[in-house]
């Protein structure tokens, strides 16, 4: 692909995800408000859970073009002739993304979510590992600190993407009792906390992204 198609790509990409980030956060504060019906509710929460998809999916595309990127400015000599392979991993990656999602009431989505967690948490230590690569020079990045503050950043985001995750378990078994017609203040208002929890990594997130769609627009040309 021409690369002024992919650095398009690449702004494309985060900008979706900054946008439907947006609409999963007001359907939040949708799901968190009590007074509102439960079937109001119950709806903000299938379709917050669906379009959180779009930003899973931005991550995943966001680490495969900015590593192109970096492929073609001959920042990452090392994977451009491994571009192919690169991609058909992060397509897997994808792929077992959306198999979390669909599965996700199952066994098998279970053990999926597992081994989704662990690629993650491995992921975002190399890229922290090839973030400190590229502040210093002979390694298999070449010296550029704007990517490797981008790196650190990707790494960074991915790692709070996990705190939300893990914030979110009791998410299911609280909404649940807030739906019931039995609930009580006390079970709306643990969901309000729960989601207010939550905005705090979430807010980490987006100024992360926006601090790295900064910083490769800023770099030395």
């Amino acid at each position: 692909m021409d690369y002024q198609l992919l650095v398009v790509a690449h702004l494309v990409v985060a900008g979706y995800w900054l946008g439907t980030d947006l609409a999963v956060y007001y359907l939040a504060g949708a799901i968190a408000d009590g007074r509102r019906p439960a079937a109001v509710r119950g709806y903000a929460a299938q379709a917050m859970l669906v379009l959180d998809m779009v930003p899973r999916t931005a991550l995943v595309l966001t680490l495969a073009i900015g590593a192109t990127l970096a492929a073609r400015m001959g920042l990452f000599p090392a994977l451009a002739p491994w571009l192919w392979a690169f991609w058909l991993a992060a397509l897997a990656w994808l792929g077992l993304t959306w198999a979390v999602f669909r599965l996700e009431r199952s066994a098998l989505g279970h053990r999926l979510a597992t081994i989704d967690f662990a690629l993650r948490i491995a992921i975002a230590l190399g890229c922290l590992a090839l973030a400190v690569d590229a502040f210093r020079p002979g390694g298999a990045v070449l010296e550029a600190p704007w990517l490797g503050a981008k790196l650190a950043i990707l790494g960074t985001i991915i790692g709070l993407g996990l705190v939300v995750r893990v914030q979110l378990k009791p998410f299911g078994a609280l909404l649940g009792r807030s739906l019931s017609p039995e609930a009580t203040a006390a079970d709306h208002a643990a969901v309000a906390r729960l989601i207010a929890q939550v905005k705090v990594p979430v807010w980490l997130i987006w100024i992360g992204v926006f601090a790295a769609i900064v910083l490769g627009r800023l770099k030395p040309m």
